[in-house]
């Protein structure tokens, strides 16, 4: 496998220190420290500043659960939708001793110093559900309840990660993952 550019490891070091720490705890000295890029490098990548990191490292982490999403789409059924975007987050907070949270969550939580990065955040976000959407739709689900469902599942599975992170304990995304799959098979979801 390739080495990565050093833009691409700014990118992954932001992804990661945003997750730990939030967007406006990550500063450009902290980007270059964990990549190892040289220092001046990053005004070459990022000639939009720090806005333009934290744009690209969203997107980037977004990137990750939105393959998984389409790919478990197309391929399985809603439950294994459920179950990818489960597998993502058991990994990441196993991992990371519950450090790490979701850096698309802490985009949008720096809406008042990061606009910009906010509505990226918003984007990919809006772009998880409406795949999950799809995917309902196709499966059979009325609109409605497509869409729903949908919004069900991505803030059921990113409230969840906070709460495993709070409680140090995998329990509640596990106890979350069950039930949007046990929902997603019921009747009810799909009349």
């Amino acid at each position: 496998m390739a080495e990565l550019s050093s833009r691409d490891r700014m990118i992954r070091s932001a992804v990661e220190l945003i997750s730990r720490n939030g967007v406006d705890a990550t500063s450009f000295s902290d980007v270059i420290k964990h990549s190892g890029a040289p220092r001046g490098s990053i005004y070459h990548h990022f000639p939009g500043g720090k806005t333009e990191l934290m744009v690209e490292a969203v997107r980037a982490a977004g990137a990750i659960i939105t393959r998984r999403i389409s790919s478990a789409a197309a391929t399985g059924s809603t439950a294994d939708v459920i179950e990818a975007v489960g597998d993502i987050w058991r990994l990441n907070l196993t991992r990371s001793d519950f450090a790490i949270g979701c850096p698309v969550i802490a985009g949008g939580l720096a809406r008042a110093s990061e606009p910009e990065v906010a509505e990226v955040s918003s984007e990919v976000m809006l772009g998880w559900q409406k795949l999950i959407e799809s995917q309902l739709e196709t499966a059979g689900y009325p609109a409605a309840q497509a869409k729903s469902m949908a919004n069900l599942t991505i803030t059921s599975v990113e409230g969840a990660v906070a709460v495993c992170q709070t409680t140090r304990s995998i329990e509640p995304l596990e106890q979350v993952i069950a039930s949007l799959q046990g929902l997603s098979r019921s009747e009810a979801w799909s009349r």
